[in-house]
């Protein structure tokens, strides 16, 4: 983009407009000044995530230096942090933002393997980030690397147990970009709004952004009312959201007086929608609603729903709007396998398995769990799904999110879709509880949207009309709120905490004292 757009603008963050010719010798006077330091190809370079135009430099930098780029979501704990650098073995961590200066000391002080830390301000046994900019100027090094070269080492907590770094190489980072350029059809001129964690779902606008030279406008947090502010100033073209997020757009006071027409592409993903939010979106937003389905491990959308399927569901077929769409024709292919990895029946449930060449090439050094879920040559997700006759697909849940009642099993997303559809119902989650008799029990948590009131007893009675019996749940809960991961989706797990504390393990069978 720098050789065919030097003059466009690249960044929008607050006052602060960088074009693409001076983040170009940003990111090489970062590359030069980590070489000085002794970063070198095949090292590992950590950074703190954090919604800046430092994060993407750090980005490029890294790899022009010919080292790996580990991002750290900024809100983990220490304990997160310290157990990725320690993992990656990265020697060199960068802070790119003066409020998370104090966690990269904390890390130097707990981990003696860090050599060196590079903040914006220096100070504290750090380097200055501006100044080592200004000191290595100049053309980056010449690395010469191959396309199955560690390009990127992502870390995911799954459902349990420590982060486990996803191993991405220059091929499958860049087939993802190309990708996703396809997808939501980039070009000169787009601008992309990035105000989820850059160092997940927001870097897909990131990268492939930078292939046609758009402009990136940053926002700290996905914060409504700035939201629909940066939209309608910089006529925001593309935005990606997890179905949390467009719920709280949707519900918010200030949407309709913001003018968001510049907005043609929408893509919702990282987490299940359900079908009336989804019809809500179409009706507020028009016809550019995309999905599709992807994860850390594989993070092209490996299927992939557009607007014309979407306004079709909505016409003729309303069922499909529980679906991530078909296998996407840029290059991934989807299977729903059983336990012996055999392809099963049209509309049976199975585990989802992809193909693709922006697929991850392995766990770092986690050589058991690599087997395991890349198994000839399809990785396996852990997430059931089933397929119709025409090809869409339907996630139905996480394997260990399943709940088994009185030998029955119960998929939490079905029971939680019928949740949804209730008027009352902003957030619904569905889990698993200790019961002596079941062995588990079906128990939901909901919270309600504002001003609007609904008692269990009628939540309960409501999912008696459209569930089998034995789907219903035993009970259910009423929060003023849900819990929520790092990044913004429903956690299941911290609900289902709230029932098993004091169990060794989050199963439970018929019989048994809960």
């Amino acid at each position: 983009a720098a050789a065919w757009y030097p003059e466009r603008v690249a960044v929008i963050e607050g006052e602060r407009r960088l074009g693409y010719r001076e983040l170009d010798d940003r990111a090489n006077a970062l590359a030069r000044a980590l070489a000085s330091l002794g970063v070198g190809q095949g090292d590992r370079v950590a950074v703190l995530q954090a919604n800046t135009h430092r994060f993407m430099e750090a980005l490029v930098g890294a790899a022009r230096a010919g080292a790996a780029f580990v991002p750290m979501l900024g809100v983990l704990t220490e304990a997160d942090h310290a157990h990725m650098v320690e993992d990656s073995g990265a020697r060199v961590l960068i802070a790119p933002t003066a409020a998370l200066a104090a966690r990269g000391r904390a890390l130097i002080e707990r981990l003696p393997s860090i050599r060196h830390l590079v903040c914006p301000d220096g100070g504290g046994g750090s380097l200055d980030y501006e100044a080592l900019l200004r000191d290595h100027r100049g053309p980056a090094p010449v690395i010469r690397g191959e396309e199955g070269d560690i390009a990127q080492i992502l870390y995911t907590s799954g459902t349990t147990g420590k982060p486990k770094g996803v191993v991405h190489t220059y091929a499958s980072t860049q087939a993802a970009m190309i990708a996703w350029v396809s997808i939501a059809s980039r070009q000169p001129g787009d601008v992309g709004l990035l105000y989820t964690p850059m160092s997940h779902f927001a870097a897909r606008l990131m990268d492939s952004g930078w292939v046609v030279g758009s402009t990136a406008v940053i926002l700290q947090a996905p914060d409504p009312v700035q939201t629909f502010a940066a939209i309608e100033e910089h006529r925001v073209t593309h935005l990606l959201a997890i179905p949390t997020l467009l719920q709280v757009f949707l519900a918010h006071p200030e949407i309709d007086r913001h003018d968001l027409r510049s907005l043609r592409f929408i893509c919702y993903a990282a987490a299940p929608a359900s079908a009336p939010l989804v019809r809500r979106a179409i009706g507020r937003f028009g016809s550019i609603l995309h999905t599709g389905w992807g994860g850390t491990e594989a993070y092209g959308l490996n299927t992939h729903m557009t607007p014309a399927e979407h306004q079709a569901a909505v016409d003729s077929h309303e069922e499909r709007l529980l679906s991530c769409g078909r296998e996407n024709i840029f290059g991934g292919r989807a299977r729903i396998l059983d336990e012996a990895g055999r392809d099963v029946p049209t509309g049976e449930v199975g585990e989802a398995c992809v193909r693709a060449p922006w697929m991850m090439a392995r766990y770092w050094n986690r050589p058991d769990l690599t087997r395991e879920t890349i198994q000839d040559g399809w990785l396996h997700f852990g997430d059931l799904a089933r397929m119709d006759e025409a090809g869409y697909v339907y996630l139905v849940d996480r394997k260990g999110d399943m709940i088994i009642t009185g030998g029955f099993n119960v998929y939490p997303r079905e029971v939680e879709e019928v949740l949804y559809q209730h008027p009352a119902v902003l957030e619904a989650a569905v889990v698993g509880v200790p019961d002596e008799k079941w062995g588990e029990a079906v128990r939901a948590v909901v919270a309600l949207r504002p001003g609007q009131l609904a008692t269990p007893e009628e939540l309960l009675a409501f999912a008696r009309e459209r569930l089998a019996p034995f789907k219903v749940p035993k009970a259910v809960e009423v929060l003023s709120t849900l819990p929520k991961t790092p990044v913004g989706k429903i956690s299941r797990r911290d609900v289902k905490a709230r029932y098993w504390t004091g169990q060794e393990r989050m199963i439970h069978g018929a019989g048994g004292k809960p």
